[in-house]
């Protein structure tokens, strides 16, 4: 059984959340810009291919299917939820940064509360910037605003 798994089948604090070692979160911040970065390269190609397919279609089906391509920003929310909520509890860019995300319980999160973090995340960047981004340095945990809204932690998948 590796470490990460230990720690998440753990004792639970007096707080209801589960106890990591102050190690797990040194460098989450960075780590976790630095994911969102990479995610966001993967989604940019995405998001071309969808658009190069819906444009073929909509030329071959003679403009029928070029409302189709108002469904690709899905392809986002998709790809947030169904990588945090997969088996690795990480996006591809979160896997090379080596965190993942937990539940406040230590479990690893289901694909509703993957959806949950990934439509939050996305209201709380629009409409406060500012706090979203400067809430993480004031706890110990680094969790954003969107991660206490949804009972997540981040934390290290190395320690």
């Amino acid at each position: 059984m590796s470490e990460s798994n230990r720690l998440a089948e753990s004792a639970f604090s007096s707080a209801g959340g589960a106890e990591w070692p102050a190690k797990a979160f040194e460098g989450v911040i960075l780590a976790r810009c630095l994911a969102f970065i990479a995610d966001l390269l993967v989604v940019t190609i995405l998001l071309i291919v969808a658009s190069v397919v819906f444009g073929v279609l909509g030329i071959l089906s003679f403009g029928l299917l070029w409302p189709g391509a108002a469904l690709t920003p899905l392809l986002v929310l998709a790809y947030f939820t169904l990588t945090l909520g997969g088996r690795h509890s990480a996006t591809p860019g979160m896997r090379w940064q080596r965190i993942e995300l937990r539940a406040w319980n230590g479990n690893r999160p289901g694909y509703l509360q993957a959806f949950l973090q990934t439509l939050l995340f996305y209201v709380t960047v629009t409409v406060g910037t500012a706090l979203v981004l400067l809430v993480p340095f004031f706890n110990k945990r680094r969790r954003c605003l969107h991660d206490y809204l949804c009972g997540t932690v981040f934390i290290r998948s190395d320690v």
